[in-house]
């Protein structure tokens, strides 16, 4: 639960660790989002008492959630565990996040690491880095693409010719 809680007071979040009867777990606003962090021992109990214990959760958390006002409206359960999953595992937590239900789930087992836990919380960090694209050739992903046309009309359109030169092309194609 620590390093959620760096992740995402490093992310300009207000994080706060709470208890609700035997529920250990981290509630975190910004701006835009807010959300709970919620952990378990293993994958099997994840899946097995995600949906119970953050019903609970939301609901010790009901009156806070209707004061956020339109936030609400983008509020996250991140359920972790840093024990791992295996393949059925691994299909039952892609389950859980595609129950949009109340709130946005993102569910993951194996976050052991620092990197882990930046993985899993990534959709509410803030982009990091800017990507980094390689050029393209636009004319030749033209080419690539419109393999159907005429070689003469893609040269006419790749080369700038004037609309004109390029209907005629596009007519006598016809």
């Amino acid at each position: 639960m620590h390093l959620a809680a760096r992740h995402l007071h490093e992310a300009g979040y207000s994080v706060a660790a709470l208890t609700e009867a035997d529920i250990r777990y981290l509630a975190f606003e910004g701006d835009t989002v807010l959300g709970f962090v919620l952990a378990f021992d293993d994958a099997d109990v994840l899946i097995e008492r995600w949906h119970q214990d953050s019903q609970r959760v939301l609901k010790a958390s009901q009156f806070g959630l209707r004061r956020a006002e339109t936030k609400s409206w983008n509020a996250y359960v991140v359920l972790l565990t840093d024990g791992p999953s295996d393949y059925a595992s691994t299909i039952r937590l892609g389950t859980v996040e595609e129950d949009l239900t109340g709130t946005r789930k993102i569910a993951r087992a194996g976050v052991v690491s620092d990197d882990d836990m930046r993985g899993a919380l990534l959709p509410l960090l803030a982009m990091q880095h800017a990507p980094r694209l390689d050029a393209v050739d636009m004319a030749g992903e033209i080419r690539l693409r419109t393999s159907e046309l005429p070689p003469e009309l893609i040269d006419a359109f790749v080369g700038g010719a004037p609309e004109g030169t390029i209907l005629q092309l596009l007519e006598a194609g016809q």
